[in-house]
């Protein structure tokens, strides 16, 4: 197999069969945020996928000398929870020095975009499976352009929800967690898998 029809494959991959919202439910908690701010999404959206991108190059060499380490499930989130902070301090000095403009918008929500599960665990499920250089670069932007399609998704359902007759009792939180459930239930029997017996 070619290295670019693998990297698409885990890019395709994390994007609609391991959509890290419906499949694992991180990011969800920023997920209701980013609704109710549909202006946001896009730059959420590059911002997560330019630290995991970044974060998953320079992860990957040092994620591999513990490889053999029977401590490799401690030491893996350490080197990516430092590296991830590396990223954070040098995106964060670039946007500043060279995009002053731009710093006000992007620094109210680049710590949010870099330090959070969903940034995270696209970094620890390559980790975990032990995909090469390109399938980790390759989940890691398609599971970002995955959330930022799940918050589409999830925030048009809510809006068309307001019209609907909910119980006084599941509006809010309640019903949009039910209809999270639900969705993601239709991925997970999308893709085929079976329930447990």
């Amino acid at each position: 197999m070619t290295f670019i029809a693998q990297f698409f494959i885990m890019m395709f991959t994390a994007l609609f069969i391991e959509n890290i919202i419906f499949t694992r439910a991180l990011g969800t908690s920023w997920m209701f945020y980013l609704v109710k701010r549909p202006k946001e999404i896009v730059r959420y959206t590059l911002m997560l996928m330019a630290v995991v991108t970044l974060s998953g190059a320079i992860g990957y060499p040092l994620r591999s000398l513990v490889h053999e380490n029977e401590f490799r499930h401690v030491l893996v989130p350490m080197i990516y929870i430092a590296v991830m902070a590396v990223v954070y301090a040098g995106v964060y000095f670039f946007v500043k020095k060279f995009l002053p403009d731009e710093f006000e918008h992007f620094g109210s929500t680049l710590g949010v975009a870099v330090f959070n599960c969903a940034a995270l665990g696209s970094l620890l499920v390559p980790a975990g499976e032990r995909l090469d250089f390109l399938s980790t670069i390759g989940y890691g932007i398609g599971m970002s352009i995955g959330f930022g399609i799940a918050v589409v998704i999830v925030g048009y359902g809510l809006s068309r929800l307001e019209y609907c007759r909910v119980p006084k009792i599941f509006k809010g939180v309640p019903i949009a967690l039910i209809y999270l459930g639900l969705l993601s239930l239709a991925f997970y029997g999308l893709v085929g898998h079976q329930l447990p017996t």
